[in-house]
């Protein structure tokens, strides 16, 4: 007797993919690499700008995706992720300027540690330098290195991390500043990347798990 031939499987559905480009070497590509690796939902590339100045992290990025053809793709997304530290207002005008309409920004204000920093605890207070911002982190993370690899240290808190962004990011906005402003010293916009990773590119967790806290 012949088998009767089988339904053909429907064509994948495919991933969204998202294109990170950082100002930093290590420390932020270190990070994202770890989502990389762990959510396969959505496929990742992390890409280092060698410009760093804001504008020129927004331009590599724009010309990454076109090489990539990142678009074409339902949920594709293409990220920039730099620091306010010691960049003018004008700078960081210029690169939201370029970006709108086309790429995400994550920016930190004042450097990339604030996020990291808020997977531990919740701080409103002002902290106009990176050093004082990696000092706040050793209390938690003794010894920390911005060339290490961070991702399985914080990956259990992300969404406290998530959380206390978002209040900071609710009270800069009450006071009518985005991330990029000096004056909303702290703030990051790094939660809403890693949202948008956790989701697979679907927009923020629905849910919250209780997270695993750090000894």
């Amino acid at each position: 007797m012949m088998r009767g031939r089988g339904r053909r499987s429907a064509p994948r559905e495919a991933k969204p993919r998202m294109l990170i480009v950082c100002e930093g070497k290590r420390t932020e590509p270190n990070y994202f690499e770890g989502f990389r690796r762990e959510h396969h939902n959505v496929i990742i590339s992390v890409r280092e700008s060698p410009g760093k100045a804001p504008a020129q992290i927004v331009r590599c990025a724009i010309e990454r995706a076109d090489e990539l053809d990142i678009g074409k793709v339902p949920g594709d997304s293409v990220w920039c992720v730099f620091d306010v530290d010691e960049c003018s207002d004008d700078e960081m005008r210029k690169a939201v300027e370029l970006a709108d309409g086309r790429l995400k920004l994550a920016v930190s204000n004042p450097c990339f540690e604030l996020w990291f920093l808020l997977h531990f605890r919740y701080t409103d207070k002002r902290m106009d330098t990176c050093r004082e911002v990696i000092g706040a982190l050793q209390r938690h993370m003794p010894g920390y290195d911005k060339a290490g690899d961070h991702y399985d240290r914080l990956s259990p808190m992300s969404l406290t991390a998530i959380k206390n962004a978002e209040r900071l990011e609710k009270g800069a906005s009450g006071r009518g500043h985005a991330a990029h402003h000096r004056d909303a010293n702290p703030c990051t916009g790094v939660h809403h990347l890693v949202a948008d990773i956790i989701s697979g590119g679907q927009g923020p967790p629905k849910g919250r798990r209780k997270d695993r806290s750090a000894a």
